[in-house]
């Protein structure tokens, strides 16, 4: 079975959820925002976006991008999802997304494959933990060089 979605963050402005809804979109995975647990980190449109969704009766899931470089971080970033999520019902999964598309880990150095590893472990063990499905997102590169994917089958996988 095959489900047409859309991934959608501040980028797309404002959005006319009826409009995508009966365009033959059946849900959303909406970006809560980016690295650690500050106010600034949120996507601006996240809000309106989870109310355009439940609106339009568009089921929808979010993600945040990581820029976690060490433990520490990636319960910051875990902290900024659930932040950004109490009182809502998602209905599709809660996703990390781990890569480097802007370049940020590698010019601090890098991370480190069991450290990468770690952190995805670290958010979706607290997003599981606070009762959501949880999921983690990763180009090709990152599956199969910077992530140790058998650690992480417990979790479902986005590929970019």
């Amino acid at each position: 079975m095959e489900f047409k979605g859309i991934d959608v963050s501040r980028h797309q402005g404002s959005i006319d959820w009826e409009k995508v809804k009966s365009s033959g979109v059946q849900f959303a995975l909406l970006r809560a925002g980016y690295g650690s647990d500050w106010e600034g980190q949120d996507d601006e449109r996240f809000l309106q976006n989870v109310a355009g969704c439940e609106a339009a009766g568009l089921p929808w899931g979010a993600y945040l991008y990581s820029y976690a470089m060490s433990l520490e971080e990636a319960e910051s970033e875990a902290a900024h999802l659930l932040r950004l999520l109490r009182g809502k019902k998602p209905s599709y999964p809660i996703v990390i997304d781990m890569e480097d598309a802007d370049g940020y880990k590698a010019k601090q150095g890098g991370v480190g494959r069991q450290l990468a590893t770690d952190i995805v472990k670290t958010v979706c063990a607290r997003l599981e933990g606070a009762g959501y499905y949880a999921m983690w997102y990763a180009n090709r590169d990152w599956y199969l060089n910077r992530l140790s994917a058998d650690q992480l089958a417990k979790y479902d996988f986005w590929l970019a």
